[in-house]
């Protein structure tokens, strides 16, 4: 009887070390990720004139991406998220009168040791006060633009086309 308690015990006891070694192992699990302003992509039938002045992925700031340029990479918790973006229309020096908050269309995933380029371009993007062919940006999305770049001014979701580059041109 005691050496079933014994082995009851060592056996409920390892469970719970191996149980909290995943946990760490959870913790330590990173990937590699950069991100690519795509919109001069070729292949693509329009190619928008977007700097990528500010953006963000699962946490981690990645900075100015200029037209066909790659971020550095950057370690990351692996996980799901939009890409989010400040970017400027025709704007390389990003003045924020030409910026507008934009997101990939998709939360990208990353794994455990991936090492991924996430490209952004047209048919995987969406805004806040998109044209043709373009999907709206959710409100969470926005939102989160928002409390991470506070220093645009952007408007509140609700009136997103009233941002100075939604409105039209004037002549």
């Amino acid at each position: 009887m005691k050496i079933k308690s014994i082995l009851l015990f060592t056996v409920i006891m390892s469970s719970f070390l191996f149980a909290g070694c995943d946990e760490d192992d959870k913790s330590e699990a990173k990937a590699l990720v950069s991100i690519k302003n795509d919109f001069n992509n070729p292949e693509m039938t329009y190619q928008p004139p977007w700097t990528i002045c500010k953006s963000s992925y699962l946490g981690q700031e990645f900075g100015k991406i200029s037209i066909g340029e790659t971020s550095p990479e950057f370690e990351v918790t692996p996980g799901l998220d939009y890409v989010l973006m400040v970017a400027a229309w025709e704007d390389p020096d990003c003045n924020p009168e030409n910026c507008l908050p934009i997101a990939t269309k998709l939360e990208e995933e990353v794994v455990d040791g991936q090492q991924r380029v996430i490209a952004i371009n047209m048919p995987n993007h969406q805004g806040s006060c998109p044209p043709e062919g373009v999907a709206p940006i959710p409100e969470e999305a926005y939102n989160r633009i928002l409390a991470l770049w506070p220093e645009y001014d952007f408007e509140p979701y609700e009136t997103r086309t009233e941002n100075i580059e939604c409105l039209p041109d004037e002549e």
